[in-house]
């Protein structure tokens, strides 16, 4: 059995969901071989039961809720749900293990509601204001839920459905911490070597680039031997250094 809890403060909302048709007409409940479209109380303590809609025990609420109106979020709900393999329960069975889930809860005495929505679940709708004007806080609320829900599987025998948190898997120890940090990084470093490895065997078996040929120096043009040659080379340099000097 799984336990899913939201707050609220309007009861009408979550009264005019649970009885409605929904979206798709995806809830229903049975009466006198019929099936209809809704919720159905099948459990509580504000003398409801067999009710179609929420009109009665909504109005109850309010009254309570009136007494300490400073308290917001009064409205606590819980939706119990079996599992698949789970037999089906009948209404006296729910409402039996309604009173079981108000009691290890907490807030029996507080009004409070069971309507059924399909064979599989139901939901709990609690005002946390009583009628004298005491608030149930219900502190620690989603792991009580989940105690109770134990307690109720072991009664009508019901499959032990997953929990969040197993059991041995509790908060871990300081040595424990440090144990699987220090596990961590020794997975972490011996990665690390194992890349290098392979980083070195890569650069190893990667040829050196080739070198590209140098360019071929251009060759110094040599004067040709014949004088009339010589002659047309040195007008075509110039006078040279020393002869600038002399003014020729």
């Amino acid at each position: 059995m799984i336990a899913k809890i939201t707050r609220g403060s309007n009861p009408g909302n979550i009264g005019a969901y649970l009885h409605g048709p929904g979206h798709a007409n995806e809830h229903f409940y049975e009466r006198n071989g019929g099936r209809y479209a809704g919720g159905v109380v099948v459990g509580g303590n504000v003398f409801v039961t067999g009710d179609a809609d929420e009109k009665a025990w909504v109005k109850e609420m309010r009254a309570a809720m009136r007494t300490r109106p400073e308290i917001t979020k009064p409205i606590w709900q819980a939706s119990l749900r079996n599992t698949v393999e789970d037999r089906r329960l009948t209404d006296a069975e729910w409402a039996q293990a309604g009173q079981s889930f108000a009691e290890s809860m907490g807030f029996a005495e507080h009004p409070w509601v069971m309507v059924r929505h399909a064979d599989d679940h139901v939901h709990v709708v609690v005002c946390r204001v009583s009628d004298e004007g005491t608030v149930w806080h219900g502190r620690n609320d989603r792991r009580a839920a989940q105690s109770a829900c134990t307690r109720l599987e072991l009664e009508h025998g019901l499959q032990t459905a997953p929990r969040r948190r197993e059991a041995g898997r509790g908060k871990r120890s300081v040595l424990a911490v440090r144990q699987q940090q220090e596990q961590q990084a020794q997975v972490v470093a011996a990665r690390r070597a194992e890349w290098e490895q392979i980083r070195k065997f890569v650069e190893r078996d990667t040829p050196a680039p080739r070198r590209q040929p140098s360019k071929p120096q251009q060759q110094q043009r040599i004067p040709p031997a014949h004088p009339v040659e010589q002659m047309q080379h040195l007008r075509r340099l110039g006078p040279s250094r020393e002869d600038r000097g002399r003014g020729l």
